[in-house]
């Protein structure tokens, strides 16, 4: 997944950033909690939950000044065996 987001998102006190929404296929989802946050090849990748769950992750491309959808739900959630 490599989808464009607009992110509403804050710099938190200790200089982290710290989303809030974002809308990501006509739809706006709200940030209910932030989890691990990580640098990779200039890129700040953040996991988030939505509000009525869903784990998702950003990342945030600093030199374009523009935010990523990199997983969804479904691509975090661990495959079950059928």
């Amino acid at each position: 997944m490599n989808e464009p987001l607009l992110v509403d998102a804050r710099v938190g006190r200790n200089g982290r950033l710290r989303p809030r929404s974002f809308l990501w296929r006509e739809r706006r989802y709200t940030v209910a909690s932030i989890g691990r946050q990580w640098t990779d090849a200039g890129e700040t990748h953040i996991l988030v939950m939505a509000e009525g769950g869903g784990t998702f992750e950003l990342a945030y491309l600093p030199d374009a000044g523009a935010w990523r959808l990199v997983r969804t739900p479904s691509e975090l959630s661990p495959h079950t065996p059928a």
